[in-house]
Order: structure tokens, then sequence, then C-alpha cells
């Protein structure tokens, strides 16, 4: 058993600009020039009701779970406190994000140990945030999978490095028994067959974890606006992208009538779906909505990131040959 070395408590942070709350625009540049409205009806959900809930309560969860993923493409979730005690995981942004910072100033080890072309590979990477050419803005990130932890178990590394790879180890750990529990509650929800979602997930050989720190921006100024990044509009490739924590909001939705910054402030996680869940629900009544968003930083901002992900051939097919999940006998939709 991987002995885990205690994490440091606390993270430094550079002290954000406050800024007026406007409406959002983003131009075609790929800058903001307004801050977009905060989306404030949370309503996160307990998956205590589900795991260890009455069969009343089971069934209220997976409804409502179907219901924010079909309508929203996302859920809030109170941290599962308890659910992570009893699989000994720590699943704390704070943790993860003063292990990260504390990693990043041994940045020439983790560049030397775990070398990645882009921010989007494997491994350590820092570049210039690609979105535009017109404000300056360093972006550090670190990405693991289940082989960065097999291939580096029994190598000697130095402690910041050992340190971030751990707590990148149980950020993963986190989100898939997380996940697994809410694809059950989706089988529940949907009349499928026990083990119709969540057989693509046991091998835990895909999915990843991400933890990204995007430096303040040297912003510029027009007509005294402060202008800072927009990412292109798209959704995740993954089933459910956790959001464990954020050092500020970032992530803009789309979906809806206007567009919403998306707090996730402490004691929640946000989750979000996408295009696998649509996928793999497509079939169904009330199929998932794939989450469609941008992302914006006006300041510096750490983030950290789970990808929980099918297994298989899924990755190479197209999306007709994806298995349709069966229903259970005598099932219903939606």
């Amino acid at each position: 058993m991987t002995t885990r070395h205690p994490m440091p408590a606390t993270a430094p942070r550079t002290p954000a600009p406050s800024l007026p709350p406007r409406p959002f625009t983003s131009a075609r540049d790929g800058l903001v020039r307004r801050q977009p409205q905060r989306f404030t009806d949370i309503r996160p959900l307990r998956l205590e009701d589900f795991v260890s809930g009455t069969p009343r309560q089971r069934e209220s969860f997976a409804r409502r779970l179907i219901t924010h993923l079909s309508e929203r493409g996302f859920f809030y979730l109170e941290r599962p406190a308890a659910f992570l005690e009893r699989h000994t995981l720590a699943g704390l942004f704070e943790r993860y994000e003063a292990t990260f910072q504390h990693a990043l100033l041994a940045h020439p080890y983790l560049h030397a140990l775990l070398p990645a072309a882009t921010v989007f590979q494997t491994g350590y990477n820092a570049t210039w945030y690609p979105e535009s050419a017109v404000v300056r803005q360093p972006i550090e990130a670190f990405m693991a999978k289940p082989a960065t932890w097999t291939g580096f178990r029994r190598r000697v590394v130095p402690e910041p490095v050992r340190e971030l790879l751990e707590a990148s180890e149980d950020a993963y750990d986190a989100c898939h028994a997380v996940g697994i529990a809410l694809l059950e509650a989706l089988e529940l929800g949907y009349g499928l067959r026990p083990g119709g979602l969540t057989r693509l997930f046991r091998r835990r050989t895909e999915g990843a974890v991400r933890f990204v720190k995007y430096h303040a921006p040297s912003t510029a100024r027009r007509r005294r606006e402060v202008v800072a990044h927009a990412s292109e509009p798209h959704s995740d490739k993954s089933f459910f992208t956790f959001n464990l924590g954020e050092s500020r909001p970032g992530l803009v939705w789309l979906d809806g009538n206007t567009p919403r910054l998306m707090p996730n402030d402490e004691g929640h996680w946000l989750i979000t779906s996408g295009r696998f869940s649509e996928g793999l629900t497509r079939e169904l009544d009330a199929p998932v909505r794939a989450f469609r968003h941008t992302v914006h930083n006006d300041g510096e901002r750490v983030v950290i990131l789970g990808f929980v992900t099918p297994e298989g051939d899924l990755h190479d097919l197209p999306l007709d040959a994806w298995p349709a999940p069966r229903l259970a006998a005598g099932g219903a939709r939606g």
C-alpha cells in the first residue's frame, strides 16, 4: 500500500483585483471585455441520499440528477465528506491546491521528469495561454493518468514532485469513486440493467486529473476597460468533469438564455457533463446534454479538475457504433 505523505494545509495566492459586475461580452478575437453575471440557482445534491438513503430517497436523487443533466448539463454536489472518509480519500481542494503550488516552486524538476508537449497532455507544461495574442498570460498545467502513477510508483523523485503525484492520485480516486456512484444513480433513474453504464468504467485505465494555474494576465486596457482571455466555446469529451474547486470563478455556462459565471464555493463540487455522457444516453428518454462553456481568466486562478471517462474502444469508434445501455426488464426511461 502506498504511503501518503501529509500535504500542506494552505496555499499562497496572489490577491485578485476587484472588478464591478457587468454584462458578459465576448468578442471574436477571443477576449472578454465585460464580466458575466453569476449563476445563483445552485441547489446541490447530497450523495448520501443515494448511497445510504431509503429507496424513496435513492429514487428522488436519481430523478433530480437526470433532470439537472438533461436540462442543464451540470449539477452541484455537496462535497461528499462521509463517502470520501469511508474510502480513505481527501477530495479537498485546499490541500490539492497547496500541494500544487508547492510543487510549482520546483518546476525545473517537473519539467525534467514529466515533460508534456502541451497543457492538454500528460505531464507538466508551462506556456502562454494560447487563445489570444493580445493579452499575455502564462499558464502552468499538470495532468496525470493511471499510467503516470504506475510509472513513478518506485522511482525516486524530489519530495514536492512525489507529493503532487500522490495528491493527483487521491483526486483521481475521489472522482472515480464518486463517479461510479453517480453512474449507478443514472442506471436506477433511467431504468437500466445494473452495470449498463458502470461496466464501461470499472477497469480504471482511463480518465485523468488536471491541476491548472493561470497566472495573472498582463491585461491590455482599451477605452479604460480591462481585457482578458475567453477560450473557444466547447464541451468536454468526458462523461463527467469534476470541478473540485478553484481559487476564483472562471467557468462560463453558455447554454442558458444569458451566459453565466459558475461559482464553485467551498462546500460543494461542480460536476459537468461531456460528449461521452451525451452520446451514451442519446437513445434514452431525457438524454444528458453536454455542458457547453467557455473559460475566462482576468486574474490568477488555480483550478483542480477530474475527468471520468469510459474505457475501451469508444475513443476510436464513431458515435453510431457506441453501445446503447439496455433497459432492465419492465424498466422505465427517464
